[in-house]
Parts: C-alpha cells; sequence; structure tokens
C-alpha cells in the first residue's frame, strides 16, 4: 500500500469534487470496499433549505442505509412519512429474509420517478436504468443501478431538488488499515476536521488493533439551483431558418419557419436524400408521396418530384427541433424551374385527390397495391402473397436511390425481388397444372402459357432480375456468378449509372404489372406503353 493511498488522497480528490463524474453524472452511491482492511461506501439523503446550517456542524451522516426512517410509525401509534421533517432518503436499501433465499437491492425514491415520470428498464432489481421520456419518445437516461454503483445525472437531480427547495447530501465514509506503517512515511495520529465549501469531512489516524487507521467520514452538499426552472416549461418553441429565395446579390435568403406572415406559401427545397435517414428506419418512420413523419410528428412534403423535396416552410414548424436541424443540413436555394408537383398542389392546394403519384418509386407501390387487388378480384387469390409482420418493413422501406451508391443500389434491388419474384403465389399458379415446375418465374410462365399468352421478354427481364439478386455478396455483385455477369451486361450496369438502372428496374417491373392488366382485362383503362423490356 502507498502512502497516499492509505491517506485516502484518491478520495479527497473524489470529495473535492463532489463525487461527480464525467458526462454530467454524480456518484450518489457505492461499495468499493476491497475487503476488512479497505472499506469505501457512499450513501445519499435530502434535506430541506432550513436544515443545511444543522447538519453542516457535523461529519455525521444525517441517515444510515437500512434506517432511512421511511415510513415511521411510533409508540403512540402516531404515523408520519418520514422520521425527520425536512429529512428525506433518496435511495431505499431493502432486504428481505425468505424461506429459500435473500433478497437485498437499493430502490429509488419514488416521488423522483414520478417527478419526472421515468421510465425503468432492467434485468433485474440490481441492474436498472431509468429513462426520460421526451415527448416525441427519445429516451434520456437519468438514474442507472448496478449492484455496487449508482449514479444520477445531475441536470435532472438538480431539477428536482430546486423545485422541491431541497439540498443533496452526499455521504461518504473511506478507511483504510495497514499492519506496519514504513518509518519514511512520518505519519502522525490525528483527529482532523475538514470544512470547506460545501463540504465537511473528519480525517483520523489512530492505532486500531494493532493495525494504523486511516478514516474518513463526512458529506458534501449539493445546492438547488437559484432560478426555479422546469422541464414542464415549454418556452418559446425554437424554430430554424431555411432558404426561401436569392437577393439580386446571389445571397441567399432566410425565412424563419415559425413566422406566419406572408410565409403561408412560401416554399423550400431540400436533397432527396434527406428522405434516407426515414426509409433506413421503416419501423419508426412512414413515407408517402405528401408526409414524412412517425408516431410523435408528421411533415407535409411533396415527394413527387425526382430530384429534390419542395415543402411549404410553415410547415417545417411542427418538426421537433433536432428533425429541423436534420433537415436544415438538405436545404438548397431555389432553381429556375423549381417548383411543386401537380400531384401535390391538386391534392394539397386544390383539395382533388391526384389518381397516382408522379414519381416512380411511389408510383410501384400504388400499382403494387392496386394491380394485386385487380387480380384477387378476378381470380380468388393474390399473385403476390401478402408480406409477413416482420417483412412489412420491405413495403416501407423502398424508394428510389438518390446517388450512384452500389449498397443502396443492391439493397432496393432486392427488396423489389422480395416484392415480387419472392412473393409469387407458387401454390396457386400451378394447382390446376400437370406438369411439376420448379421455380417461381418458370410457375408463373407456365401459368400464363395455359391462359394462352406468351411474353418472353417479360420473362428475361424477371429472370435477369433473379439472377442478379442471387449474385449479390456484401451489397456488390459476384466476380464469379456467370448468371449475374449476364444479369449486369443486360442491364447496362456500370459504377456510375446505379440511380439510372434503378430507375429503369422501377419502370420494367411497373410494366409487367401493366401488362398482365391488360391481357387479363384487370384495367380497362390500362395503357400498355411501347416495350420497355428492351433496352
Amino acid at each position: 500500500m502507498e502512502k497516499d493511498y492509505f491517506l485516502l488522497e484518491d478520495k479527497k480528490k473524489e470529495i473535492k469534487s463532489k463525487f461527480s463524474i464525467k458526462n454530467g453524472w454524480l456518484k450518489i452511491y457505492e461499495d468499493d470496499s476491497k475487503d476488512i482492511d479497505d472499506f469505501a461506501g457512499i450513501y445519499c439523503c435530502l434535506i430541506s433549505n432550513d436544515k443545511v446550517e444543522k447538519y453542516s456542524e457535523d461529519y455525521n451522516w444525517p441517515l444510515s442505509m437500512g434506517s432511512e426512517g421511511k415510513p415511521s410509525v411510533y409508540e403512540d401509534n402516531t404515523y408520519k412519512s418520514n422520521d425527520e421533517e425536512g429529512l428525506e432518503p433518496f435511495l431505499l436499501y431493502k432486504s428481505f429474509s425468505l424461506q429459500e433465499s435473500s433478497i437485498k437491492y437499493i430502490d429509488v425514491a419514488e416521488e423522483f420517478v414520478l417527478y419526472f415520470r421515468l421510465y425503468e428498464k432492467g434485468n433485474d432489481k440490481q441492474n436498472r436504468t431509468f429513462y426520460y421520456v421526451s415527448d416525441y419518445g427519445e429516451l434520456d437516461e437519468v438514474l442507472t443501478i448496478e449492484p455496487k454503483l449508482i449514479k444520477v445525472k445531475i441536470k435532472y437531480l438538480r431539477e428536482y431538488i430546486t423545485m422541491r427547495d431541497m439540498n443533496f447530501v452526499v455521504c461518504y465514509d473511506f478507511m483504510r488499515l495497514q499492519k506496519e506503517i514504513p518509518s519514511d512515511w512520518n505519519i502522525k495520529h490525528k483527529d482532523e476536521l475538514i470544512k470547506e465549501n460545501d463540504l465537511i469531512y473528519s480525517h483520523l489516524i489512530r492505532n486500531v488493533s494493532e493495525k494504523t487507521q486511516s478514516w474518513v467520514m463526512g458529506k458534501v452538499f449539493i445546492k438547488p439551483n437559484e432560478i426555479k426552472k422546469s422541464h414542464f416549461d415549454l418556452g418559446e418553441s425554437k424554430n430554424e431558418s431555411f432558404i426561401t429565395e436569392i437577393d439580386d446579390e446571389g445571397e441567399l435568403i432566410y425565412k424563419d419557419c415559425g413566422e406566419k406572415d406572408g410565409n403561408h406559401f412560401k416554399v423550400t427545397y431540400f436533397k432527396k436524400e434527406v428522405l434516407n435517414k426515414y426509409y433506413n428506419e421503416p419501423n419508426k418512420y412512414q413515407v408517402d408521396g405528401f408526409s414524412v413523419g412517425s408516431k410523435f410528428f408528421r411533415l407535409k412534403i411533396d415527394n413527387n418530384v425526382d430530384e429534390y423535396i419542395p415543402v411549404f416552410l410553415t410547415n417545417l414548424r411542427m418538426l421537433p427541433e433536432l428533425e429541423q436541424l436534420h433537415w436544415k443540413q438538405y436545404n438548397i436555394p431555389p432553381k429556375e424551374g423549381m417548383n411543386i408537383s401537380q400531384t401535390y398542389y391538386r391534392t394539397m392546394i386544390e383539395g382533388e385527390w391526384a389518381e397516382q403519384p408522379e414519381t416512380v418509386d411511389l408510383f410501384f407501390k400504388s400499382k403494387y397495391k392496386s394491380f394485386n387487388k385487380k387480380w384477387e378480384d378476378k381470380f380468388g387469390w393474390k399473385l403476390y402473397k401478402s408480406l409477413s409482420k416482420t417483412d412489412e418493413y420491405l413495403f416501407t422501406a423502398l424508394h428510389k436511390i438518390t446517388s450512384n451508391n452500389v449498397k443502396a443500389f443492391c439493397e432496393q434491388t432486392l427488396t423489389i425481388v422480395k416484392l415480387t419474384v419472392d412473393r409469387l403465389n407458387e401454390k396457386e399458379l400451378t394447382k390446376d397444372l400437370d406438369a411439376k415446375v420448379k421455380g417461381s418465374i418458370t410457375k408463373l410462365e407456365k401459368f400464363l402459357e395455359s391462359q394462352g399468352m406468351n411474353t418472353p421478354d417479360m420473362f428475361e427481364f424477371l429472370r435477369n432480375l433473379q439472377n442478379l439478386r442471387s449474385g449479390l455478396i456484401a451489397h456488390t455483385f459476384s466476380e464469379s456468378n456467370k448468371d449475374c455477369k449476364k444479369a449486369i451486361k443486360y442491364f447496362g450496369i456500370e459504377n456510375d449509372n446505379y440511380v439510372k438502372v434503378m430507375e429503369g428496374i422501377f419502370v420494367k417491373t411497373l410494366y409487367t404489372f401493366n401488362t398482365l392488366e391488360k391481357y387479363f382485362e384487370l384495367n380497362k383503362e390500362s395503357q400498355v406503353p411501347k416495350n420497355v423490356y428492351k433496352n
């Protein structure tokens, strides 16, 4: 044991820091005992402002662990919530002797939990975390409980004691024993009381049972904030400014999205990449032609333009602050020819619901559903089987890619294959066929032949699409898979044209729907365009 360690210099540093630890956390309970010669314990409590002077006079703990005095019943059957008015436990030690075993753990005061409406999550009583849940469902850790350590985030604790006009007291008891003290340490016995800024402790050095004891015991006080302010005070909502125009000097003009006067029909524009965040988490967010949102917010947008996203400026004030900042980084200046789409104008301005979205990915989603419904109405079964609950996110997350990124291209290609080729209703397709055939695409081909339909170009496309999927390896394409190489040639895939190829896959898949609709007269108004299967 080193001299400074024996003298508890490490613990004195903690005392002077008021047990604050990195990232705004405060240690409020600890059992750091190594053995009987090296003991360390921390506990805590709350005292009212009028009790501070009383408990600042000595180093003793106001209450001890396991004897918190909550609640108390006296000999005359008088009941009190706390044994002493103005003194409250913040943590409560609980132990139970059961027939099979003994259980012990520490709870946090319910008043604190209720004040912030904390959400508790953990494996057991000794391993728990309490979270503050924002209005937008975001979790912020407030307090964590481990078997030998409990810590609380200071900003929450300070708000709590401020609103209650209380002081938080961290109590500590550290002791180390050394059998033989080296003479060159020059250590003398002492009984010293140290009283400084919001802290008081005793440092005692003496002989105990043939050993020398170094013992520090005391408490530090954490005072409430001078100004009362709670998380219930909403205050003024913060709104970001976005680009709406360019002046005659070429400077960008920004407008606050919270200002309504004259801004109702101001439009600001964003890169399509702004939506990637939402497409990548389909379990949390939903994107369609007219909005993006979650269970906590919804923003009206025009998602019917291929190159950019127009948004009415004042709609952005509906977003939480962090979401506004996300959109701001994708904000772009207006250019000549930029405007909202006809679909959005007719729907959102004129109040007439447009028949179809204008972008190919949104049109695909709309057509996929309507085609499958028309097919079921005619044949009594769906051509594409419904997605399972665990796979519904695939449909939600499907979108046009916005850059020539091979990873994004592979992910969206895979999704289209899963929605079409993989979901073909093989059982119904082969129910009335004599020949046993393998492969979903071949089964569809044989079914259509039995109906007198022969479309080799369509099946060339479907097989190449399937081969492209089969050659996917870790978000790229296999160099050894011959069928995949043929598919790459068929689609004309190069390193700089993934966006264009993806667009073509959407279009050709739509043409598949239209071709089947036309042949089986599922939609007499459907017009089959020129043969887009040929490059």
